[in-house]
Protein backbone atom coordinates (compact mmCIF):
# COMPACT_ATOMS: atom_id res chain seq x y z
CA UNK A 1 0.00 0.00 0.00
CA UNK A 2 2.75 2.29 0.61
CA UNK A 3 4.44 1.76 -2.65
CA UNK A 4 0.98 2.40 -4.53
CA UNK A 5 0.81 5.74 -2.69
CA UNK A 6 4.38 6.70 -3.83
CA UNK A 7 3.69 5.76 -7.52
CA UNK A 8 0.13 7.62 -7.55
CA UNK A 9 1.82 10.57 -5.93
CA UNK A 10 5.02 10.67 -8.20
CA UNK A 11 2.72 10.50 -11.03
CA UNK A 12 1.12 13.90 -9.91
CA UNK A 13 4.51 15.29 -9.86
CA UNK A 14 4.55 15.26 -13.83
CA UNK A 15 1.67 17.30 -14.02
CA UNK A 16 3.17 20.09 -11.56
CA UNK A 17 6.06 20.42 -13.66
CA UNK A 18 3.96 19.83 -17.17
CA UNK A 19 3.69 23.54 -17.29
CA UNK A 20 7.70 24.64 -17.35
CA UNK A 21 8.91 27.43 -19.24
CA UNK A 22 10.14 25.01 -21.25
CA UNK A 23 6.65 24.78 -22.84
CA UNK A 24 6.15 28.48 -23.59
CA UNK A 25 6.03 28.92 -27.78
CA UNK A 26 8.02 31.91 -28.43
CA UNK A 27 7.26 31.11 -32.48
CA UNK A 28 4.07 33.07 -33.32
CA UNK A 29 4.03 34.00 -36.69
CA UNK A 30 6.72 33.28 -39.41
CA UNK A 31 7.96 36.85 -39.88
CA UNK A 32 8.82 37.78 -35.71
CA UNK A 33 10.01 33.81 -35.54
CA UNK A 34 12.57 34.96 -37.80
CA UNK A 35 14.14 38.02 -35.74
CA UNK A 36 14.19 35.40 -32.38
CA UNK A 37 10.56 35.73 -31.74
CA UNK A 38 10.46 39.77 -31.21
CA UNK A 39 7.74 41.76 -33.16
CA UNK A 40 6.34 43.84 -29.78
CA UNK A 41 6.82 46.77 -31.41
CA UNK A 42 6.38 45.77 -34.69
CA UNK A 43 4.01 47.81 -37.25
CA UNK A 44 1.76 47.26 -40.06
CA UNK A 45 2.06 43.17 -39.52
CA UNK A 46 -0.50 41.43 -39.30
CA UNK A 47 0.87 39.50 -36.59
CA UNK A 48 0.65 42.94 -34.46
CA UNK A 49 -2.56 41.12 -33.84
CA UNK A 50 -0.70 39.09 -31.48
CA UNK A 51 2.59 40.16 -30.40
CA UNK A 52 0.88 44.12 -30.34
CA UNK A 53 -2.81 44.88 -31.02
CA UNK A 54 -2.36 48.50 -30.37
CA UNK A 55 0.08 48.98 -33.08
CA UNK A 56 -2.77 47.96 -35.66
CA UNK A 57 -5.14 51.29 -35.29
CA UNK A 58 -3.73 53.24 -37.69
CA UNK A 59 -6.41 53.43 -40.25
CA UNK A 60 -4.98 50.56 -42.24
CA UNK A 61 -8.03 48.69 -43.36
CA UNK A 62 -7.94 44.47 -43.30
CA UNK A 63 -4.58 42.61 -42.63
CA UNK A 64 -4.68 38.51 -42.85
CA UNK A 65 -1.45 36.32 -41.89
CA UNK A 66 -1.38 32.92 -41.02
CA UNK A 67 1.46 30.27 -40.62
CA UNK A 68 2.69 27.15 -39.64
CA UNK A 69 5.80 25.45 -37.51
CA UNK A 70 7.22 22.31 -37.36
CA UNK A 71 9.18 21.40 -34.29
CA UNK A 72 10.66 18.70 -32.85
CA UNK A 73 12.96 18.51 -29.76
CA UNK A 74 15.59 16.05 -29.49
CA UNK A 75 16.25 15.35 -25.48
CA UNK A 76 19.13 12.72 -23.61
CA UNK A 77 18.98 11.76 -19.87
CA UNK A 78 22.22 10.73 -18.68
CA UNK A 79 22.64 8.69 -15.31
CA UNK A 80 25.30 11.43 -13.21
CA UNK A 81 27.82 7.98 -12.59
CA UNK A 82 27.46 7.09 -16.75
CA UNK A 83 25.85 4.17 -16.54
CA UNK A 84 23.05 4.69 -18.73
CA UNK A 85 21.62 7.44 -20.73
CA UNK A 86 17.80 7.59 -22.87
CA UNK A 87 16.87 9.38 -25.64
CA UNK A 88 13.37 10.91 -26.54
CA UNK A 89 11.16 9.65 -29.55
CA UNK A 90 9.74 12.72 -29.94
CA UNK A 91 7.33 13.27 -33.83
CA UNK A 92 7.34 16.94 -35.13
CA UNK A 93 4.41 18.97 -33.88
CA UNK A 94 2.62 21.71 -36.21
CA UNK A 95 1.57 24.70 -34.23
CA UNK A 96 -0.35 26.88 -36.27
CA UNK A 97 -1.22 30.82 -35.95
CA UNK A 98 -3.90 33.06 -37.56
CA UNK A 99 -4.05 36.83 -36.89
CA UNK A 100 -6.89 38.80 -38.41
CA UNK A 101 -7.26 42.58 -38.04
CA UNK A 102 -9.51 45.49 -39.75
CA UNK A 103 -8.75 49.29 -38.80
CA UNK A 104 -10.55 52.63 -39.86
CA UNK A 105 -10.22 55.95 -38.84
CA UNK A 106 -8.63 55.95 -34.99
CA UNK A 107 -10.19 52.15 -34.34
CA UNK A 108 -9.29 48.78 -35.16
CA UNK A 109 -10.51 45.21 -34.03
CA UNK A 110 -9.06 41.60 -34.68
CA UNK A 111 -8.11 38.33 -33.03
CA UNK A 112 -5.34 36.10 -32.94
CA UNK A 113 -5.51 32.46 -32.54
CA UNK A 114 -2.56 30.43 -31.67
CA UNK A 115 -0.71 28.02 -29.42
CA UNK A 116 0.81 30.01 -26.61
CA UNK A 117 1.73 26.88 -24.59
CA UNK A 118 2.40 23.24 -25.79
CA UNK A 119 4.66 20.61 -26.21
CA UNK A 120 6.47 17.29 -24.06
CA UNK A 121 8.28 14.31 -23.81
CA UNK A 122 8.11 10.90 -25.03
CA UNK A 123 10.71 8.48 -23.63
CA UNK A 124 10.99 4.60 -24.38
CA UNK A 125 8.48 2.79 -22.43
CA UNK A 126 11.43 0.33 -20.78
CA UNK A 127 13.89 3.62 -20.05
CA UNK A 128 15.53 3.79 -16.72
CA UNK A 129 13.11 6.00 -15.26
CA UNK A 130 9.60 4.68 -16.79
CA UNK A 131 8.26 4.17 -13.45
CA UNK A 132 8.33 8.56 -13.60
CA UNK A 133 7.78 9.07 -16.60
CA UNK A 134 6.66 7.83 -20.63
CA UNK A 135 4.65 10.43 -21.72
CA UNK A 136 3.51 14.11 -20.94
CA UNK A 137 1.87 16.15 -24.07
CA UNK A 138 0.41 19.57 -22.88
CA UNK A 139 -1.57 21.76 -25.65
CA UNK A 140 -2.91 25.23 -24.61
CA UNK A 141 -5.18 26.75 -27.68
CA UNK A 142 -5.66 30.55 -26.97
CA UNK A 143 -8.14 33.11 -29.40
CA UNK A 144 -7.52 36.85 -28.69
CA UNK A 145 -9.92 39.34 -29.72
CA UNK A 146 -9.02 42.67 -29.08
CA UNK A 147 -10.21 46.31 -29.90
CA UNK A 148 -7.49 49.02 -30.22
CA UNK A 149 -7.85 52.98 -30.56
CA UNK A 150 -5.63 55.69 -31.46
CA UNK A 151 -4.13 59.11 -29.76
CA UNK A 152 -1.97 60.16 -32.97
CA UNK A 153 1.70 58.87 -31.49
CA UNK A 154 0.49 56.85 -28.89
CA UNK A 155 -2.16 53.95 -29.29
CA UNK A 156 -3.95 51.43 -26.98
CA UNK A 157 -5.52 48.35 -27.47
CA UNK A 158 -7.56 46.11 -24.95
CA UNK A 159 -8.68 42.39 -24.80
CA UNK A 160 -9.17 39.05 -23.41
CA UNK A 161 -7.87 35.94 -24.41
CA UNK A 162 -9.78 32.17 -24.09
CA UNK A 163 -7.37 29.00 -23.50
CA UNK A 164 -8.89 25.87 -24.09
CA UNK A 165 -6.31 22.85 -23.23
CA UNK A 166 -5.37 19.25 -22.89
CA UNK A 167 -2.77 17.59 -20.72
CA UNK A 168 -1.85 13.68 -21.30
CA UNK A 169 0.53 11.75 -18.83
CA UNK A 170 1.34 8.44 -19.29
CA UNK A 171 3.79 6.38 -16.86
CA UNK A 172 4.44 2.79 -15.14
CA UNK A 173 3.84 1.91 -11.58
CA UNK A 174 5.79 -0.43 -9.70
CA UNK A 175 4.29 -2.97 -7.57
CA UNK A 176 7.30 -4.77 -6.81
CA UNK A 177 6.70 -7.85 -8.41
CA UNK A 178 4.97 -6.61 -11.29
CA UNK A 179 4.19 -3.63 -13.83
CA UNK A 180 1.15 -1.44 -13.93
CA UNK A 181 0.50 1.93 -15.81
CA UNK A 182 -1.72 5.16 -15.41
CA UNK A 183 -3.27 6.92 -18.32
CA UNK A 184 -4.41 10.62 -17.32
CA UNK A 185 -6.10 12.12 -20.25
CA UNK A 186 -7.29 15.91 -19.01
CA UNK A 187 -9.24 18.78 -20.32
CA UNK A 188 -9.75 22.30 -19.05
CA UNK A 189 -10.53 25.64 -19.99
CA UNK A 190 -10.19 29.06 -18.81
CA UNK A 191 -9.92 32.65 -19.55
CA UNK A 192 -7.79 35.98 -18.84
CA UNK A 193 -7.09 39.46 -19.64
CA UNK A 194 -4.86 41.60 -22.50
CA UNK A 195 -3.94 45.42 -22.73
CA UNK A 196 -1.12 46.84 -24.76
CA UNK A 197 0.41 50.29 -25.99
CA UNK A 198 2.77 51.15 -28.96
CA UNK A 199 4.16 54.56 -29.46
CA UNK A 200 5.55 56.05 -32.55
CA UNK A 201 8.26 58.43 -30.94
CA UNK A 202 9.89 59.10 -34.37
CA UNK A 203 9.80 57.55 -37.80
CA UNK A 204 11.95 55.42 -37.51
CA UNK A 205 11.23 54.64 -34.04
CA UNK A 206 8.85 52.59 -32.10
CA UNK A 207 7.84 51.61 -28.60
CA UNK A 208 5.69 48.92 -27.79
CA UNK A 209 4.28 47.56 -24.46
CA UNK A 210 1.93 44.39 -23.83
CA UNK A 211 0.68 42.57 -20.80
CA UNK A 212 -0.58 39.26 -21.03
CA UNK A 213 -2.91 38.03 -17.89
CA UNK A 214 -2.61 35.16 -16.13
CA UNK A 215 -5.32 32.36 -16.99
CA UNK A 216 -6.37 29.46 -14.45
CA UNK A 217 -6.84 26.11 -16.08
CA UNK A 218 -9.24 24.17 -14.57
CA UNK A 219 -8.61 20.35 -15.94
CA UNK A 220 -11.20 17.47 -15.10
CA UNK A 221 -10.96 13.72 -17.09
CA UNK A 222 -10.09 10.36 -17.18
CA UNK A 223 -7.32 8.72 -15.11
CA UNK A 224 -7.10 4.71 -16.30
CA UNK A 225 -5.28 2.19 -14.18
CA UNK A 226 -3.41 -0.84 -14.94
CA UNK A 227 -2.70 -2.72 -11.71
CA UNK A 228 -2.82 -5.88 -9.95
CA UNK A 229 -6.07 -7.48 -8.81
CA UNK A 230 -4.73 -6.79 -5.06
CA UNK A 231 -4.80 -3.08 -5.73
CA UNK A 232 -7.81 -2.90 -7.67
CA UNK A 233 -9.87 -1.01 -5.23
CA UNK A 234 -7.17 1.34 -4.66
CA UNK A 235 -6.31 2.00 -8.38
CA UNK A 236 -10.24 1.64 -10.17
CA UNK A 237 -10.75 3.78 -13.30
CA UNK A 238 -12.10 6.87 -12.55
CA UNK A 239 -12.44 10.66 -13.02
CA UNK A 240 -9.22 13.22 -11.21
CA UNK A 241 -9.23 17.11 -10.78
CA UNK A 242 -6.01 19.60 -10.72
CA UNK A 243 -5.55 22.85 -12.16
CA UNK A 244 -2.97 25.26 -13.74
CA UNK A 245 -2.13 28.71 -14.01
CA UNK A 246 -0.54 30.42 -17.16
CA UNK A 247 1.58 33.36 -16.12
CA UNK A 248 1.29 37.09 -16.51
CA UNK A 249 3.79 38.14 -18.82
CA UNK A 250 5.12 41.81 -19.61
CA UNK A 251 6.69 42.43 -22.97
CA UNK A 252 8.81 45.58 -23.99
CA UNK A 253 9.81 45.86 -27.00
CA UNK A 254 11.69 48.45 -29.41
CA UNK A 255 11.57 49.05 -33.46
CA UNK A 256 14.32 50.92 -35.28
CA UNK A 257 15.16 51.46 -38.91
CA UNK A 258 17.64 53.35 -40.85
CA UNK A 259 17.12 52.72 -44.43
CA UNK A 260 17.27 49.34 -45.66
CA UNK A 261 17.90 48.17 -42.39
CA UNK A 262 16.32 47.40 -38.68
CA UNK A 263 16.58 45.61 -35.22
CA UNK A 264 13.61 44.73 -32.93
CA UNK A 265 14.42 44.03 -29.28
CA UNK A 266 11.84 42.46 -26.75
CA UNK A 267 12.36 42.27 -23.09
CA UNK A 268 9.90 39.27 -21.39
CA UNK A 269 9.08 38.95 -18.14
CA UNK A 270 6.92 35.87 -17.03
CA UNK A 271 5.60 35.69 -13.81
CA UNK A 272 6.06 31.87 -12.98
CA UNK A 273 5.90 31.77 -9.71
CA UNK A 274 2.28 32.07 -9.75
CA UNK A 275 2.58 28.07 -9.85
CA UNK A 276 3.66 27.66 -5.61
CA UNK A 277 1.95 24.41 -5.65
CA UNK A 278 -0.49 21.62 -7.97
CA UNK A 279 -2.89 19.44 -6.35
CA UNK A 280 -4.70 16.80 -7.57
CA UNK A 281 -7.44 14.87 -6.59
CA UNK A 282 -9.31 11.16 -7.54
CA UNK A 283 -13.13 10.89 -7.46
CA UNK A 284 -12.45 7.68 -5.63
CA UNK A 285 -11.88 8.61 -1.50
CA UNK A 286 -9.43 5.44 -1.55
CA UNK A 287 -7.13 7.24 -4.14
CA UNK A 288 -5.03 9.93 -2.30
CA UNK A 289 -5.25 13.34 -3.08
CA UNK A 290 -1.38 15.02 -3.91
CA UNK A 291 0.19 18.38 -3.39
CA UNK A 292 3.64 19.19 -4.65
CA UNK A 293 5.16 22.26 -3.87
CA UNK A 294 6.77 23.59 -6.90
CA UNK A 295 9.21 26.84 -6.33
CA UNK A 296 9.07 28.17 -9.55
CA UNK A 297 10.54 31.73 -9.99
CA UNK A 298 9.95 35.09 -12.28
CA UNK A 299 11.94 34.78 -15.59
CA UNK A 300 13.23 37.37 -17.96
CA UNK A 301 13.61 36.48 -22.12
CA UNK A 302 15.59 38.65 -24.25
CA UNK A 303 14.93 38.33 -27.96
CA UNK A 304 16.61 40.18 -30.44
CA UNK A 305 17.21 40.48 -34.19
CA UNK A 306 17.45 42.55 -37.46
CA UNK A 307 16.24 42.66 -41.25
CA UNK A 308 18.21 43.87 -44.57
CA UNK A 309 15.24 44.99 -47.15
CA UNK A 310 16.11 45.09 -51.01
CA UNK A 311 12.91 45.70 -53.08
CA UNK A 312 10.69 42.86 -53.11
CA UNK A 313 12.78 40.79 -50.37
CA UNK A 314 13.59 40.90 -46.83
CA UNK A 315 16.03 39.06 -44.93
CA UNK A 316 16.36 38.23 -41.11
CA UNK A 317 17.99 36.64 -38.78
CA UNK A 318 18.32 37.26 -34.78
CA UNK A 319 18.35 35.27 -31.46
CA UNK A 320 17.13 34.49 -28.15
CA UNK A 321 17.90 33.47 -24.73
CA UNK A 322 14.79 32.03 -22.27
CA UNK A 323 15.61 30.87 -18.84
CA UNK A 324 13.82 28.40 -17.13
CA UNK A 325 11.96 29.15 -14.14
CA UNK A 326 11.89 25.47 -12.84
CA UNK A 327 14.73 25.01 -10.26
CA UNK A 328 16.85 22.06 -9.75
CA UNK A 329 14.91 20.67 -7.25
CA UNK A 330 12.20 20.28 -9.32
CA UNK A 331 13.96 18.44 -12.50
CA UNK A 332 11.57 15.41 -13.25
CA UNK A 333 11.94 13.22 -16.32
CA UNK A 334 8.11 14.04 -16.81
CA UNK A 335 9.18 17.81 -17.85
CA UNK A 336 13.06 17.92 -18.33
CA UNK A 337 13.20 21.95 -18.67
CA UNK A 338 15.94 23.70 -19.38
CA UNK A 339 17.60 27.12 -20.34
CA UNK A 340 16.70 27.58 -24.07
CA UNK A 341 19.07 29.28 -26.22
CA UNK A 342 18.63 29.91 -30.17
CA UNK A 343 19.27 31.43 -33.24
CA UNK A 344 17.19 32.00 -36.16
CA UNK A 345 17.25 33.03 -39.43
CA UNK A 346 14.08 33.87 -42.23
CA UNK A 347 13.28 35.88 -44.92
CA UNK A 348 10.01 37.75 -46.97
CA UNK A 349 9.13 37.85 -50.46
CA UNK A 350 6.36 39.81 -51.74
CA UNK A 351 4.82 37.68 -54.64
CA UNK A 352 1.92 40.21 -55.46
CA UNK A 353 1.14 43.83 -54.45
CA UNK A 354 -0.48 42.87 -51.04
CA UNK A 355 0.49 39.24 -50.60
CA UNK A 356 3.94 38.08 -48.87
CA UNK A 357 5.28 34.71 -48.46
CA UNK A 358 7.42 34.16 -45.34
CA UNK A 359 9.93 31.57 -44.08
CA UNK A 360 12.28 30.93 -41.45
CA UNK A 361 13.95 28.41 -39.46
CA UNK A 362 15.78 27.65 -35.85
CA UNK A 363 17.92 26.04 -34.37
CA UNK A 364 17.58 26.08 -30.10
CA UNK A 365 19.91 23.74 -27.82
CA UNK A 366 18.79 23.00 -24.19
CA UNK A 367 21.37 23.23 -21.87
CA UNK A 368 22.32 20.18 -20.33
CA UNK A 369 21.09 20.69 -16.27
CA UNK A 370 21.58 18.22 -13.29
CA UNK A 371 18.78 17.44 -10.94
CA UNK A 372 18.95 18.14 -7.19
CA UNK A 373 15.77 16.38 -6.36
CA UNK A 374 16.26 13.34 -4.14
CA UNK A 375 12.65 12.05 -4.84
CA UNK A 376 14.10 11.57 -8.73
CA UNK A 377 16.73 9.16 -10.26
CA UNK A 378 20.47 11.24 -10.20
CA UNK A 379 20.38 12.37 -13.80
CA UNK A 380 21.34 15.29 -16.53
CA UNK A 381 19.23 16.69 -19.04
CA UNK A 382 19.43 18.76 -21.99
CA UNK A 383 19.59 18.29 -26.04
CA UNK A 384 18.63 20.96 -29.14
CA UNK A 385 15.12 21.03 -31.23
CA UNK A 386 14.68 22.36 -35.08
CA UNK A 387 11.95 24.21 -35.93
CA UNK A 388 10.95 25.39 -39.85
CA UNK A 389 8.29 27.73 -40.43
CA UNK A 390 6.56 29.11 -43.47
CA UNK A 391 3.34 31.59 -43.36
CA UNK A 392 1.29 34.19 -45.85
CA UNK A 393 0.41 37.75 -45.43
CA UNK A 394 -2.45 40.13 -47.04
CA UNK A 395 -1.91 43.69 -46.44
CA UNK A 396 -3.46 46.54 -48.30
CA UNK A 397 0.10 48.11 -48.32
CA UNK A 398 3.00 46.55 -50.30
Amino acid sequence: MKTLTISVFTTVLGLGSATAGGLAVGEQNAVSAGTGGAGAARGDDPGAAWHDPAALADGGGWRVGFSLALARPALTAKAMDGSWSADTDSAWSTPPHLDASFARGRWAAGIALGVPFGGGVQWPATWPGAVEAVQTQLMVLRAAPFVAWSFGKLRVSAGLHLDAGRLQIQRNLDFIDTQGDVRLDLSGRGAGVDAAAYWQARRDLSVGLVYRGRTTLDFDGNANFTAPDAFSEKTPDQTARTSMTMPDTLVLGTHYTRGAYAAVLDLEWANWSVNRRTTVSFTNASTPEAVQENGWHDTIAIRAGGEWTRDRLIVRGGGYYDPSPVPAAHLTPSSPDATRLGLTAGASYRIAPTWSADVFAERMWLLRRETTSTDTMAATYGGTAIVLGAGVRWTPHP
